[in-house]
């Protein structure tokens, strides 16, 4: 019965309130009910409003929904509510109790949204504490800037409030504002020094931002302060992989893999940290856990696969380099190793037995058993000129369809090419091995030879080819530090190289730059020979330094005299300083517009006096036509031609910058009184 009147007396006052006419009337009606049911507080209330002068819309209808809610009428709650809002989009009551309302009908997003603008428009109804936890429900719904806000109130209130200082550098990290972040995680550990989630934060961003030298740092700080710390061992372990500190790394990825047992990544991690230490067993179970637990990783199966090639076990490891390929078609690094181990296989079992034994049972999964798949697979070892594995999978593609005239049509000529690119290769690698054997004196012919075996995978035999060939070139102490090189395009320019470079032996505070490092054989001959003083310095550039380099360079023992710049060359090139630098060698991207662009950048940061040494000048790229390398160095010989000297053109071409220009001769104009001689001097000074 209450109820009726009650629901009626609320419409007499909307009603009242819409025609302008009565209200006061309507709230002492409405007064008196609710306080004949006990509610003397809300009576108490509406009684007021019926003596109030002005109307105040929203609040009429906000009190509305309260008597709704306080019925448990949630529908005509929130119209109600809403009706105020119309009124009054800033009015924070009732936001409030929208949020309130939401709440309890558990939808949580619409809860979190009404409740951030009652704080946004009432902060002080919220502590520190509710900023923090309101800020939290706003991460978690992704609405990353209205949680920043909560965070930075509930610093404005408790300053020494580190928990939202955390948080808040978070939050500023997800929006990728990366010195905000940095700078609010410093602020946590200013009032906690051993808040170890902030030095795994400072940690992620020195990563994002590629410092992982002081991401490993603050990761390992986060270990001391927390010792069990699962993502921190994790992303410790992972860092020292990419600075390929294979010994400080191992033990992390071992821990790492404890306190993340079934994290797929941690195992993969810990497998490879085993295997750069060619403990290949343990390398084996910890990559096969790895792939027990994440079997979709190609990277897991392409470095079990390195394990069974060290074991030639040929089988195995094709079945793992396919398995990789499956997953991820267009993986470079899995092509060479995989044509590496058809070519071993054909060798040992015959070329036919070996098409014939994979037409029984290749191993793939079935729906990649199809001609198409067999013709991508080929075309791509012979684009990496794995001409045995080329033909082993052209010939599964015919094999598999024989009676296809259009099959037959398509991968006959590439099948015949691979047989004819094959058969040279092999001719031209016995021919060189004949040759090393009349003539074990010439180094080239070991350069030659390592390069072309390191091109077919076989990289222990092509490393041990250069070795020879190093200490024939005089550089012994290449051997005794145990270099690892898969090519050698350098040795060549060492007679060169000792001739021009000379000036610069044992020299103090020299500073040398290298565009193009790969494996770092030039640097590490730098090292050796000319940049042999304390203070001598050389910074290499490269896009992606292989593997070897950083080993290589460690074997050096001055690995604190060279600065590593990861990156694209006209970049990094413009943030270094000008006149920096004594000599430069550019041996990066030889196409001509790259090299040109390389030599007008480098040409600032040269020393007057300085070198500058193209490596390649007369290299052909058939692949490039009109795109040659000589073409880039003589368009900025061109520009740049007052103002340097040749000093030497071959196979490289070294130029000096000069001190001062060489004024240009201009040819006089005609005059009633004509020049008596013709003769001009060359621009380019030969030295």
């Amino acid at each position: 019965m209450f109820a009726i009147q009650l629901e009626n007396a609320i419409i007499a006052c909307q009603q009242a309130l819409i025609q302008n006419t009565g209200f006061a009337m309507a709230c002492r009606t409405l007064g008196n009910l609710l306080q004949s049911m006990g509610w003397f507080r809300e009576a108490l209330l509406w009684h007021s409003r019926s003596i109030e002068t002005t109307v105040q819309p929203a609040e009429v209808y906000a009190g509305f929904g309260a008597l709704y809610a306080k019925q448990g009428k949630w529908e005509q709650s929130l119209q109600a509510y809403q009706q105020s809002l119309q009124h009054d989009p800033n009015y924070a009551e009732a936001h409030r109790s929208l949020a309130g309302i939401y709440a309890h009908l558990g939808q949580r997003q619409e809860e979190i949204a009404y409740r951030y603008r009652a704080v946004v428009l009432k902060p002080d109804w919220a502590t520190p504490s509710n900023q923090l936890i309101l800020g939290n429900a706003l991460i978690q719904l992704d609405k990353i800037q209205e949680a920043i806000d909560c965070y930075q109130r509930a610093i404005q209130l408790r300053p020494d409030f580190y928990e939202a200082y955390y948080n808040l550098a978070v939050a500023q990290a997800h929006q990728q504002n990366w010195r905000s972040a940095i700078e609010a995680f410093q602020q946590v550990l200013k009032l906690n020094p051993r808040h170890a989630e902030s030095h795994y934060g400072l940690g992620k961003l020195a990563d994002q931002i590629e410092q992982p030298k002081t991401a490993a740092a603050y990761y390992w700080r986060a270990i001391q302060n927390q010792p069990d710390f699962a993502a921190a061992y994790f992303s410790l372990g992972e860092t020292l992989l990419k600075l390929r500190e294979w010994q400080k790394a191992l033990p992390i990825c071992y821990r790492a893999a404890q306190l993340n047992p079934d994290l797929s990544w941690a195992h993969h991690n810990l497998g490879y940290a085993f295997l750069k230490h060619e403990q290949w067993q343990a390398a084996f179970t910890a990559l096969h856990r790895a792939i027990q637990l994440n079997p979709d990783f190609p990277w897991s199966y392409y470095h079990l696969g390195q394990i069974l090639l060290h074991k030639k076990q040929w089988n195995r490891a094709i079945a793992a380099f396919l398995m990789a390929l499956q997953l991820q078609t267009d993986l470079a690094a899995v092509y060479l190793r995989l044509g590496y181990a058809l070519r071993r296989q054909a060798h040992s079992q015959g070329m036919k037995a070996t098409i014939q034994a994979y037409r029984r049972s290749v191993p793939l999964k079935p729906h990649h058993r199809t001609p198409d798949f067999y013709l991508q697979i080929a075309a791509r070892l012979f684009q990496f000129k794995q001409y045995a594995g080329a033909i082993i999978f052209y010939s599964l593609a015919l094999l598999h369809r024989p009676q296809a005239p259009q099959t037959a049509a398509q991968v006959q000529p590439q099948l015949q090419q691979s047989i004819t690119e094959y058969q040279r290769l092999e001719l031209e690698i016995q021919q060189q091995r004949q040759e090393i054997r009349q003539y074990p004196h010439h180094h080239w012919i070991y350069s030659h030879l390592g390069n072309l075996l390191a091109d077919q995978g076989d990289l222990e035999t092509a490393s041990k080819l250069h070795q020879n060939a190093v200490v024939m070139r005089g550089w012994q102490v290449a051997v005794d530090r145990n270099y690892q090189f898969s090519h050698d395009w350098f040795t060549h320019n060492i007679p060169t190289w000792e001739t021009y470079l000379r000036p610069f032996i044992h020299y103090p505070r020299v500073h040398a730059l290298e565009i193009g490092s790969y494996e770092g054989m030039s640097a590490c001959w730098l090292l050796d020979h000319i940049l042999t003083h304390p203070e001598a310095k050389l910074t290499c550039i490269d896009l992606y330094f292989q593997e070897n380099f950083e080993h290589n360079i460690h074997q050096t023992g001055a690995a604190h005299k060279l600065i590593k710049r990861i990156g694209d060359s006209h970049r990094i090139l413009k943030t270094l300083p000008a006149k920096s630098f004594d000599f430069i060698y550019i041996d990066g991207c030889h196409l001509a517009d790259h090299v040109r662009q390389d030599a007008i950048l480098s040409w600032r940061l040269l020393k007057p006096g300085g070198l500058l040494i193209f490596d390649d000048y007369q290299w052909i790229d058939p692949a490039h036509p009109g795109k040659e390398t000589y073409r880039g160095v003589d368009a900025f010989l061109d520009i740049a031609k007052h103002h340097l000297a040749i000093v030497h053109q071959d196979y490289q071409m070294i130029i000096r910058k000069l001190k001062l220009p060489i004024q240009p001769i201009v040819k006089p104009e005609k005059t009633r009184y004509p020049a008596k001689s013709n003769s001009r001097s060359p621009v380019l000074a030969q030295f």
